[in-house]
Parts: C-alpha cells; structure tokens; sequence
C-alpha cells in the first residue's frame, strides 16, 4: 500500500472530527422556525447533545480499540456518523431530530480516539510528530470548510445542512481501500499509574471552558437572525398624518417617539433617522447601528428590533473565528516565551471582551470583530490546558489524563445551553444579550482570578518553564 495514500486516508479522518457538532450550527434558526414553540435550550441541544453521546463512547471506542480490529471500529463508527449526520434533514419532529443527533454523537465517539491513535500506530518519532501536527490543521480547515458550506446551504434549507456530513462518505471508502490494518504493538507494561488530583481539576476547568466558548456556535445564527418584539404601544407616535409625513420626509423623529422609546428603555440618539417602508402599514427607525421596525397591527403599534443578518453569515464568521484560532495556536509558543503565565489571562481576557463586544452589537461588523476576540482566546487557552496535563502528569498515565479531560471537555459542549440559560435574568435586551452579558462579566472576573495566579507564579520563577515550551501538534 502507498505510503501517501495511507497519509491521505489517516489525515482525511481528522476532518470530521474537530467542530463535528457545531458544523450546523448555522442553521439553528432556521431549525427554530420549522418547529415553532420549541423551548429554545432544545433548539441548542441539537447542537450539543452528540457531546454528551461522545464522552462513553470515545472511552468505548478506547477499549474497543485493544480487543478487537481498528479498522473495522472505524468503518462502524463512520457508518453511524454518516447516517446520524446526514439523517438529521429527515427528521420531522425535534424529538426524532434529537434522537438522530445522539445517534451522530455515538459514530463522532468512535471515531475520535482512533484518529489519533492510528498515527501512532503507523508512524515513529519525527514522522509521527510531523503527522500530529498535520492532523490538527486538517481538522480545523474541516471545521472552516463545514461552516462555510453548512451556513451556505443553510440559506436554502435547514435540512440541507446537514448535508455537509455526507463528506463521510467518501471518507468511508478511502479508508475501505487504502487504509491497511495497523500492525499489532506489545504493550509497553501493564502497571497502574496514580494521577494526580490537579487532572480532576483540569477537567473542570476544561467543561467551564466550553460552557464559555459553545455560546458562540449555540447563539450566534439565532441571535443574527433574530428579531425580537421590544413593545407594542397603544398610543400614536404622531400627532397626526400631516405630522406624520413632515417628519418622514425630513427623516426625523418626533418628541413623541423618543418619549415613548425612552418610556421602555430605549434611548435614540438625534441623528437617529426615520423613513417608511410599506406606505401605511410598516416604517424603519435608524440609529447608528441599530435598527427598528415599527408596524402597525389593528389598534396598536409593535416596534421589532431588526435582526443583524442571515444564517449563512453565521457561518462565514463561525468559520474565521475557527481560522483566528488556528492562527493564536500556532503563535502559541511566541505567546508563551513573551508572556510567560500570563498568557492564560490573556486568553480569558480576549474572549471576555469578544463576549461584552457581542452582548452590545447591533452590526454585521461588530459580530465580526467579536468572533476573532472569541476565535483567538480558543486557539490560547485549550492547547496551554493540555500542555499543563502533560507536566502534571506521568508519561504511563497521559493517555488516560487526557481521555478524562476530554470528557471535561465535551461535558462542558454538552452543557453549555442548559447552564447558560440561568443566565437569561441577567439584564439585558434579549435572551442573547443577556448571555453575552452574563459570560462577559464571569470571564472578567476568571481573568482577575488568572492575574493573580500568574503573579504569584511569575515571583516564584514560573517564567522559566515557558522559555522553552514545545505546543504538542506544532
């Protein structure tokens, strides 16, 4: 077998894996909207419940892996991913849609472990080094490329996005023809390792992390799309008609309008402009970057803030924050050697300010800007998690540090909606806002916690072991 042809089919795995889950997440408005009523935490669990199906099944898989023939747990677990993925668009109720995403957890499961494993496995030394560091660049231009072509389709179906999954497919018959059975290893010795308690610790830190970093990929194609009724207003923001139409044809709002968008916590500016848009029945406000919509509806006037964009734009920024992250993680080792321990406030720092910037946006370009704060602090503090797992702990126990901290993390993916939407009390002018506005706050205060930690470090000579750090897959 061709060595570049089993390179090809190893390194295509790592396409499916890294933003497997979030590949659709621009099409949850759209999802929203095909099953009205729907308590919106469920809307999100289409995205995060195939986290909760992963955790026992990549420690499944793990296990599967010394019993049983690897290739063959691959090709099953593609499989399922492809007829979970792709099934998705079928699904007629968000009870048969949910239960298709658990079944798309379980093959994702599968298939993680193995698409590390089969590198070491097949290569040696600096070739394997060489060949980790390739994986996680393909995994994270699969995560950019299902983003792109998910918020894309999108546009004209939700359930057309869940055809970017049906990639596994061809996936699933390069890796038939081209990938051999990797040869057997004896095992290096069979005696158990304790692990220290700061691994129980990391986990942790890593499930918050991804409570923090999911709100993006969960909110952000609804909270662009979405248009959210501020009030209704029983009384006439004009006088009367004459009134009316001498300030459309300024573009100027009356006192009356001010007055009654002052009354419910609305504060427009003077150069806020006013214009109609269907003669006697709908009329656009205009304030910087934000926009209103007023529309008349039998005795009463309902005023909508108007939503920021469309889904497929979602995607778009979802995508170039994935690529802000890959960029942050290649710099990494730059970061740490000038920032020393200071760099994990860094981090939380970025994404604190990429949430306060999101939760008081109104624009396309605010958005923008937000997701690359988000996207850089991603590409920081995950690798410097998983460097400190690999100092704190012995080389026979790495292997299981590192799937305990995983399912952490993917509890945290899991867990995102369901904790985040506790913080909906939090003041702010919708659902969305409020969550950015409550994670903005918890994360600055992370940040004070981080500073404080990496003074005492830094006094105590922790600048030195960053000096020379090397990012595992750089």
């Amino acid at each position: 077998m061709s060595s570049l042809l089993v390179k090809i089919s190893i390194l295509s795995i790592s396409l499916l894996t890294v933003m497997a889950s979030a590949a659709i997440s621009p099409a949850l408005a759209k999802i929203r909207q095909a099953f009205p009523g729907t308590d919106i935490t469920l809307i999100k669990l289409v995205l995060t419940l195939p986290s909760l199906l992963i955790i026992p099944f990549s420690l499944l898989g793990g296990w599967l892996a010394s019993r049983m023939q690897k290739k063959t747990i691959l090709l099953v677990g593609l499989v399922i991913y492809f007829l979970g993925g792709v099934g998705g668009g079928f699904a007629k109720s968000i009870t048969q849609l949910l239960v298709i995403r658990g079944i798309f957890g379980i093959g994702v499961g599968l298939i993680i472990p193995l698409s590390i494993s089969l590198i070491a496995d097949f290569y040696e030394k600096q070739e394997r080094a060489k060949m980790m560091g390739l994986s996680g660049s393909v995994s994270h231009f699969g995560g950019v490329v299902f983003l792109l072509l998910s918020g894309w389709l999108a546009c004209m179906s939700w359930r057309y996005a869940f055809g970017v999954y049906g990639l596994s497919a061809l996936i699933m018959v390069t890796v038939f023809f081209w990938l051999p059975e990797p040869p057997v290893k004896q095992a290096a010795g069979s005696a158990k390792v304790a692990l220290p308690w700061q691994i129980y610790w990391c986990a942790f830190i890593g499930s918050l992390m991804m409570v923090a970093f999911y709100a993006a990929p969960t909110n952000l194609a609804m909270f662009i799309e979405n248009q959210q009724q501020m009030y209704t207003s029983t009384m006439p923001l004009f006088k009367d008609k004459a009134e009316l139409e001498a300030h459309l044809q300024a573009g100027t709002l009356s006192e009356s309008v001010r007055q009654s968008f002052g009354n419910n916590g609305i504060t427009l500016s003077q150069k806020a402009t006013f214009s109609v848009k269907e003669p006697g029945r709908s009329w656009v406000i205009r304030d910087r970057s934000r926009k209103f919509l007023v529309t008349k509806e039998a005795d009463r006037l309902a005023i909508h803030s108007e939503r920021i964009g469309r889904p497929g734009i979602a995607g778009f920024y979802l995508s170039t924050m994935t690529m802000v992250g890959v960029v942050s993680g290649v710099i990494l080792a730059a970061l740490l050697h000038i920032f020393g321990p200071y760099c994990t406030a860094l981090g939380i720092a970025s994404m604190a300010l990429g949430y306060a910037l999101l939760g008081r946006t109104y624009s396309l370009t605010g958005v923008l800007v937000s997701m690359l704060f988000i996207g850089f602090s991603s590409g920081i503090l995950m690798p410097i998690l998983l460097l400190r797992v690999a100092r704190i702990t012995p080389e026979q126990g790495r292997a299981l540090s590192m799937a305990i901290v995983s399912c952490g993390i993917y509890l945290g993916q899991f867990l995102s909606p369901v904790a985040l939407k506790a913080a909906s009390m939090f003041p702010g002018a919708d659902v969305f806002r409020s969550q950015f506005n409550f994670l903005a706050a918890g994360l600055l205060f992370a940040t004070v916690w981080a500073l404080v930690s990496a003074f005492q470090s830094a006094r105590s000579g922790g600048f030195e072991q960053y000096r020379s750090v090397k990012v595992p897959g750089h």
